[in-house]
């Protein structure tokens, strides 16, 4: 269960950069990334605790 250390949030501004220097759509890219944070932090912490 969450430790000290593990993700807990995104950073966004982090996220757009990366999608600005990969030529993403960031409209697109804004519009989806708040539905998806969730899934993609917990998948980090499962990862980080051993899962998968």
């Amino acid at each position: 269960m969450g430790g000290v250390g593990q993700p807990f949030a995104l950073d966004f501004g982090a996220v757009m950069t990366m999608g600005r220097a990969l030529d993403a759509d960031l409209h697109l890219l804004a519009e989806v990334l708040p539905a998806v944070e969730a899934v993609i932090v917990n998948r980090l912490a499962e990862a980080s605790e051993g899962g998968e």
